[in-house]
C-alpha cells in the first residue's frame, strides 16, 4: 500500500446512501462496487491497495461486485465461518478461501431450535366426517354411507413424517438497500 494523506485510506469500501452520481462520486475519490474491469495503470493507489484480490487480467484488476451482495469480515482463525475453505475467487484471477475477494455461495442453517409435532410416535389425525359406526342410511345392499358433521379420529399409527412446505427464495436478515463504494485516491 502507499501513503495516503486523505483520512480515508484507498481501498476502504463504505456503505453510501446519496444519489448514485457516478461523476461527482469519482470527483470525491470514490467509485461505485460493481465489478467493474479497471485498468492497473489508471487507478495505481487503489490496485496497490487491492491488487488483484476481485480478480486480475494481464493489465487489468477487477473492482468488488457487491450489487445484492452481504459483506462479511474475513475469519482469519476465528471459527466463525465454517465454510472458510469452500470460498471462491470472485473473477478469474482473484482470491479463493479465508481471504478479502472469496466469494461464498448460499447456505440455509437447520432451525437453532426443532419442529416437534403435537404428538410424538404412534398419533392419530382429525379427519373430518369419517364413518364410525355402521348406522346410517343403506347406499347399495350391504354398503352403507354414513357422514357425520363432526371431526373423528384415525386409528393410531406409528412414526411416520410429516411434509412441511412453503417458504422463501433465500434465507436473509431483515435489510436494507444501501451502495457500496470504494475510495480510489486521496
Amino acid at each position: 500500500m502507499t501513503d495516503d494523506p486523505s483520512p480515508v485510506p484507498v481501498g476502504t469500501i463504505v456503505a453510501f446512501a446519496g444519489e448514485l452520481d457516478i461523476s461527482w462520486l469519482q470527483g470525491q475519490g470514490w467509485l461505485y462496487c460493481d465489478g467493474s474491469e479497471l485498468d492497473q495503470a489508471a487507478y495505481p493507489a487503489l490496485y496497490a491497495a487491492i491488487g488483484g484480490n476481485y480478480g486480475a487480467g494481464h493489465a487489468t484488476f477487477f473492482l468488488p461486485d457487491l450489487r445484492g451482495r452481504f459483506t462479511r469480515a474475513v475469519d482469519l482463525g476465528a471459527g466463525r465461518d465454517p465454510y472458510v475453505l469452500t470460498r471462491t475467487p470472485s473473477n478469474n484471477g482473484g482470491l479463493s478461501g479465508n481471504n478479502p475477494g472469496s466469494v461464498q455461495d448460499h447456505h440455509t442453517a437447520l432451525p437453532a431450535k426443532s419442529f416437534t409435532t403435537s404428538s410424538d410416535g404412534s398419533h392419530s389425525h382429525s379427519v373430518q366426517h369419517l364413518p364410525t359406526d355402521k348406522e346410517g342410511p343403506v347406499i347399495a345392499g350391504s354398503h352403507y354411507a354414513i357422514w357425520t358433521d363432526a371431526g373423528s379420529q384415525t386409528d393410531a399409527s406409528g412414526d411416520h413424517s410429516h411434509t412441511l412446505s412453503g417458504g422463501d427464495a433465500e434465507t436473509r436478515p431483515i435489510n436494507k438497500y444501501v451502495y457500496f463504494l470504494i475510495k480510489f485516491n486521496g
